[in-house]
């Protein structure tokens, strides 16, 4: 019994492309709603952070899952759809309860906390996969552009995603900034005033 639970668990370890990545579509698709939301003025949060995050997101499971069969059966799969969905398990429902003005401080701490191990570790998770998938781009030539004979046959689109590799951190560096002061700002110490 317990070799059929671990053969089923290093099943799904690397099956995990085939079994979620529908959901992961829609989930990823409707995250498009929060960039338009703040610029439509329904949240009071900043558009782009979300922007960031959803742009980035999309590269990883649109372009390098997506497009590379090569991909899906990797091990990075599971440990980038688990950080991304683990992040989201605590910051939607602390959406959701504030929607009706209320609060649990249990969830309110881990929305304004849990992202300080799980952000590093997501931008960690998502740029192995990216260089992973470098030389299934070369290889496949998938998306490179065309060049004048003179100058070569085409430029690899792992070019692309190298500089992409250097927006990932700048991205990741914007993004917890961006957190860390929603975070004093919630747990902000007001000063008591001394007499």
């Amino acid at each position: 019994t317990a070799g059929r639970e671990v053969c089923g668990f290093v099943y799904s370890f690397y099956d995990t492309f085939h079994t979620t990545a529908d959901i992961m579509y829609f989930c990823q698709m409707m995250a498009v709603l929060e960039v338009i939301n703040p610029l439509l003025g329904l949240v009071k949060t900043g558009a782009f952070p979300a922007m960031i995050q959803v742009a980035g997101r999309n590269v990883i499971l649109f372009v390098v899952f997506g497009s590379l069969d090569e991909m899906q059966n990797k091990p990075v799969v599971f440990f980038v759809f688990y950080l991304w969905s683990t992040i989201e398990i605590f910051r939607y429902p602390y959406y959701m309860l504030a929607c009706i003005s209320t609060e649990w401080k249990m969830l309110t701490w881990l929305r304004y906390t849990i992202w300080i191990p799980l952000y590093p570790l997501g931008v960690i998770a998502e740029a192995v996969a990216v260089i992973q998938s470098l030389p299934i781009f070369d290889e496949t030539r998938l998306f490179s552009l065309p060049l004048p004979e003179m100058l070569g046959n085409s430029l690899s689109f792992s070019y692309t995603l190298q500089l992409y590799l250097v927006f990932m951190f700048l991205g990741l560096f914007i993004n917890l900034r961006h957190l860390y002061k929603q975070r004093r700002r919630r747990y902000r110490t007001r000063k008591r005033k001394v007499h």
